[in-house]
């Protein structure tokens, strides 16, 4: 009996013991699809999130290259500035103004336009100022004289006020979280990125003169913002702000000490920075007897030393570099330099080297006042930060030409070192300024 209950006991655990195997059979193949499964969900949510990505990353292209097409007026200007001088009848001084004029717009409604800017669409924005400066710079091409010419750089330059207030927020609108402040530092360089172009591709307008130079840079321009109105999803509208609130916001603007010393920076900066790549030809044509094309190349490779300087800076930021000892280290690298630039006995080489490395060393500052900005100015306070640095970039690249043009006409290119040591010296001591802002 205990042998036969034994034996049913067995009989009935037997089967279930048999049954395991079977079980752990199905089931393996079942989790193993499971997981292909999870794994192939995974697998396609990373290539959507990729290719959502790199369509993020050429958007935020398409609106930079608006930003080189905006500075492809400031080159073209410094390339031909020789010519306009012969074909109108201008001096230096008076010529100079050609380059300066271009911003004169935001040098005295930058902070206003950027208010203004706030409340409209981003894209529309971009669309409108190309559209402008479409019309500038045809208008221009037919200019009989001086101030007629004059008068169109002006309408240039509120299409591009327009563009350089729109783009950054169209950018931060576009970009991925993570992808923002690199996305905003590229921006940083579309300026001196736009102003070599132009250097390197203005010869090949040169067959028709200054004046097809000016209806190319049109057709391009007017060109590019349907790039823009078909290609670029505008951001979401901005949200309504009363008078008041804009008036309340300036107060607390001009009572911080840092937004106004991160503006007098980028001013400085603007300054020396289109004094010397815009009067660099002239240099080189009338001192030095180089032909235009030499000219422009040599200026244009000094320009895209900035543009590297402008993309270096962030470097310099992540690994823990003081702002101000860069910005410091950049306008003491300004003063050193300028003595060999426009000493009469230096050769075509040495000339050309001190500029890019003075523009390469002074492209750092750009990118970090932006950088410096987002950590050391209330986020309340940002867009007007960059609203104040954007007047006070034009405000320097107004007077920058125009100074150092009539500096020279009066006391000769020899004495040029006194104004840029001035101008250093100013840097130096704003930069001292700031040495409380956060690494």
């Amino acid at each position: 009996m205990l042998a036969h209950g034994h034996s049913r006991k067995a009989s009935v655990i037997t089967p279930a013991a048999q049954r395991r195997p079977h079980i752990a059979r199905r089931t393996k193949p079942h989790t193993e699809s499971v997981y292909q499964e999870a794994d192939s969900a995974i697998a396609s949510g990373i290539e959507r999130a990729a290719m959502s990505r790199m369509r993020q990353w050429v958007l935020v292209i398409v609106v930079i290259l608006a930003g080189v097409i905006a500075a492809f007026q400031i080159g073209k200007a410094a390339v031909a500035l020789p010519l306009l001088q012969r074909d109108l009848g201008l001096d230096l001084a008076v010529a100079a103004l050609v380059i300066s004029a271009f911003g004169t717009v935001g040098a005295f409604a930058g902070l206003p336009a950027g208010i203004l800017a706030a409340r409209l669409p981003a894209r529309a924005t971009i669309v409108g100022g190309l559209a402008v400066i479409a019309a500038g710079s045809a208008l221009g091409a037919v200019a009989a004289d001086g101030a007629t010419l004059l008068a169109t750089r002006v309408v240039e330059g509120c299409g591009f006020i327009a563009i350089g207030i729109a783009a950054p927020r169209l950018i931060s609108a576009l970009a991925a979280s993570g992808d923002r402040e690199i996305a905003l530092a590229g921006w940083g360089a579309y300026m001196p990125a736009g102003s070599a172009a132009m250097l390197l591709a203005a010869p090949a307008f040169m067959d028709f003169g200054w004046r097809g130079l000016w209806l190319g840079n049109a057709v391009i321009a007017a060109v590019y913002a349907l790039v823009i109105l078909v290609a670029v999803p505008g951001a979401p509208a901005p949200r309504a702000r009363g008078p008041w609130t804009a008036w309340s916001d300036l107060r607390l603007l001009f009572a911080a000490r840092t937004p106004l010393l991160l503006a007098l920076t980028f001013g400085l900066y603007a300054f020396q920075y289109s004094a010397l790549a815009g009067l660099m030809p002239t240099l080189l044509v009338d001192r030095l007897g180089l032909t235009l094309g030499q000219a422009g190349l040599i200026t244009a490779a000094t320009v895209i030393a900035n543009a590297m300087g402008n993309l270096a800076a962030g470097a310099l930021i992540g690994f823990g570099f003081a702002f101000w000892a860069v910005v410091a280290a950049a306008f003491a690298t300004l003063g050193a330099c300028a003595i060999g630039i426009f000493s009469a006995a230096a050769p075509v080489a040495l000339v050309a080297a001190l500029a890019a490395l003075n523009l390469a060393v002074t492209g750092l500052v750009p990118a970090s006042t932006y950088a410096a900005g987002g950590r050391g100015v209330p986020p309340a306070l940002l867009a007007m930060t960059f609203g104040l640095i954007l007047q006070m970039s034009n405000i320097g690249q107004f007077f920058g030409p125009a100074v150092l043009g009539w500096w020279a006409a009066r006391h000769g290119w020899s004495s040029a070192p006194l104004l840029f040591g001035a101008v250093a010296a100013l840097g130096i001591i704003v930069a001292l300024r700031l040495r409380r802002l956060p690494r």
